[in-house]
């Protein structure tokens, strides 16, 4: 048994090296204007099962520098999702979703719904557990303070039920949160001017509408090699599955 898990250990110690060498390698190219070769290393590094917002960030570099805006909106999006206070990939978001022709603006929110969006956004998913775990610690400790009467009980019994309430309140966020990470259902478009059809099979007659490369949908169901889209305005159709990237 010790000599097996000596053995992952030098066999994940060799795979790290290579991930590090690849990116290195990625970086190389991304520097000498060889975008295409440093996607390839990317996309590469992905499908090996690693990923880190650096790496999502470089990626989405590249793609714009190829002017494939659709992957690169892909891209940062996945980067945020890691590092959300990330203001470089921020701004590089904004410039590309502000370039996307013809996009759906929606009206604002209400002034709640969008101060509970911003202190969300704040953390990731990992963070905000970190968050939730210490709270609920701080709780078992004022608890047991408050049962020993160490300290004056009405201050410790007040405290007590501000640490609850501010952890329940945490962990409807990080459900909120996981629930994001974990939805596979929004998509993003990385082809310019798609068109978008009535239903999973080609025919001038059956085009709807076309939808603009960087545009976020949601995507309802999988048939074949077509995707079911709603987009943000209410609209549905159907594009095909190599036209659109899952986050």
């Amino acid at each position: 048994m010790r000599y097996f898990l000596v053995f992952l250990l030098f066999l994940s110690k060799i795979i790290s090296q290579n991930i590090d060498e690849q990116f290195f390698s990625a970086n190389n190219y991304y520097n000498s204007s060889n975008y295409l070769e440093s996607i390839e290393l990317y996309e590469k590094i992905l499908d090996e099962g690693w990923e880190s917002s650096n790496l999502y960030y470089n990626l989405g570099n590249a793609y714009y520098r190829q002017g494939m805006i659709g992957q690169s909106i892909w891209s940062y999006n996945k980067a945020l999702r890691i590092n959300p206070r990330n203001s470089d990939i921020k701004h590089n978001l904004e410039i590309l979703n502000a370039r996307i022709k013809d996009r759906i603006v929606l009206p604002d929110e209400f002034f709640l719904v969008r101060i509970y969006m911003k202190i969300k956004s704040r953390y990731n998913l990992e963070e905000w557990l970190f968050i939730g775990s210490t709270m609920i610690f701080i709780s078992v400790i004022f608890f047991l303070l408050s049962k020993l009467y160490i300290f004056d009980n009405f201050i410790l019994d007040r405290s007590l039920i501000v640490f609850i309430v501010t952890s329940i309140i945490i962990h409807v966020i990080i459900l909120d949160r996981f629930l994001d990470e974990n939805d596979n259902r929004i998509g993003v478009i990385i082809d310019n001017s798609v068109d978008a059809y009535s239903g999973p099979f080609y025919g001038d007659n059956t085009i709807l509408f076309k939808i603009n490369e960087g545009t976020k949908v949601k995507i309802v169901q999988a048939q074949n090699n077509w995707i079911e889209i709603i987009l943000l305005n209410g609209n549905s159709a159907w594009v095909p599955l190599e036209k659109i990237r899952q986050l």
